[in-house]
């Protein structure tokens, strides 16, 4: 082939090969990266100044109380309510004081007579009454064996005669130390001026009864003692 024949020709591809149009790439998509934001959880709040929350304590039921116990014979010292009677209308020389022991209870027993002195033969007035301390008409302290107190106090009576001053009650019944369970001694305090008081020592705090006697008129105070 001539050369310049052979020239035309590879001009001629080449151009048919500029003129094909270009081979197209598609690349494929990147792929989609989801980016999920989590969700903070909130946090619980309370009033400012409010303490930490606690979970509330069980509630215990109280135990009952425990009922305190006493001997046989013994009173609590508030159960001790005074014990009073007689009349103001009589009057009455006491005479007589004796204590003795009984089955289930020691016996103080205050024996009168008829009073020369105004007024109607009858019970006085008497109290029968707890006690810590005893004085004497002159001040002075009065001392009485015994781990418990009681007064007993007459008004309208005497232990002597009124009108002469001769004392009646005999004086080996001034001051009383039995050998009883409970009373451990009973003592004359006071002979004045129609007051008689009397002093009496227990073993043991017990509360006692009461009661009137008539011919002759006598005052019964009785101490429960065991069985």
């Amino acid at each position: 082939m001539p050369a310049p024949v052979f020239l035309l020709a590879v001009l001629f591809s080449v151009t048919l090969l500029a003129c094909t149009p270009e081979e197209t790439v598609r690349l494929s998509p990147a792929p989609t990266v989801v980016t999920t934001t989590a969700t903070p959880t909130p946090t619980p709040t309370r009033p400012i100044g409010a303490g930490p929350t606690t979970a509330p304590s069980p509630t215990v039921a109280p135990s009952p109380a425990a009922t305190p116990t006493t001997a046989p014979g013994s009173t609590p010292n508030a159960a001790c309510a005074p014990l009073a009677g007689g009349s103001t209308a009589n009057r009455a020389l006491l005479t007589d004081v004796r204590i003795a022991h009984n089955p289930g209870f020691d016996r103080l027993v205050f024996e009168f007579a008829q009073s020369p002195g105004p007024g109607a033969y009858g019970v006085p007035p008497y109290r029968v009454e707890l006690a810590s301390t005893f004085t004497a008409i002159n001040g002075q302290p009065v001392r009485v064996d015994g781990n418990a107190y009681f007064a007993v106090n007459f008004q309208q009576a005497d232990a002597h005669n009124p009108n002469t001053g001769q004392v009646v009650l005999p004086q080996s019944k001034f001051d009383l130390k039995p050998t009883t369970p409970l009373i451990r001694e009973a003592k004359l305090v006071e002979d004045f001026e129609a007051t008689v008081r009397w002093a009496v020592g227990l073993d043991r705090l017990v509360c006692p009864t009461v009661l009137t006697l008539a011919n002759p008129v006598r005052v019964v105070i009785d101490y429960p003692t065991p069985p």
